[in-house]
């Protein structure tokens, strides 16, 4: 019995200390921006462009999430993700695939931007795990890697609900994407 009892107590404290190990998903962003604002030179032109998920919500939320908070925080100058569009049409690269760093970076560097910012959220369990980093567009330096395990809250939870698990959601406009969520996450009304 005192087996048992033990092994109770145990397996609490394991669970207890890894759930203190999350935080919200806005709480999670936020942290992000102060990491970078300790990383990177004040004033920087940053370029947010990409974060990587199954969830095509979940990226955007997370990639307008960051842009509100960069700008907000007065530290940095952020580049406006929709200028992407024209260089999508000058580049005539496909955001159905990967972007690798030297796309980004090229991408960085037509915006003018002297960083840029990507990242993944995904799912690890019943967690999911949160990595952002900022690269310099001239030296391509990781300038840091900032990672956080977010806890399934009530944003996170409507922005990985399938539709039939979230019958309030409208249906997706016709002609949209996948939602596969790679590659360099834009709306899809950029592109009609």
């Amino acid at each position: 019995m005192k087996k048992i009892i033990f092994f109770f107590f145990l397996t609490q404290f394991v669970v207890s200390a890894f759930a203190q190990n999350t935080v919200p998903m806005d709480t999670g962003l936020s942290k992000g921006v102060s990491f970078f604002e300790g990383r990177i030179v004040k004033g920087t032109k940053l370029a947010i462009l990409n974060v990587k998920s199954s969830y095509e919500q979940l990226s955007e939320y997370v990639m307008e999430e960051m842009t509100a908070h960069f700008a907000n925080a007065n530290f940095f100058t952020v580049v406006e993700r929709s200028h992407l569009e024209l260089l999508r049409q000058e580049m005539n690269f496909q955001l159905s695939g990967e972007v690798s760093d030297e796309t980004a970076l090229s991408i960085g560097k037509m915006l003018g931007a002297q960083t840029i910012i990507s990242g993944s959220i995904d799912l690890l369990g019943d967690i999911y795990r949160l990595r952002i980093r900022a690269i310099d567009v001239q030296s391509a330096t990781i300038h840091g890697v900032y990672t956080a395990n977010i806890q399934r809250d009530r944003i996170l939870t409507s922005l990985t609900a399938t539709p039939a698990q979230n019958t309030d959601a409208p249906p997706p406009p016709p002609g949209t994407g996948s939602g596969s969520g790679s590659g360099i996450a834009l709306p899809d009304y950029l592109f009609n």
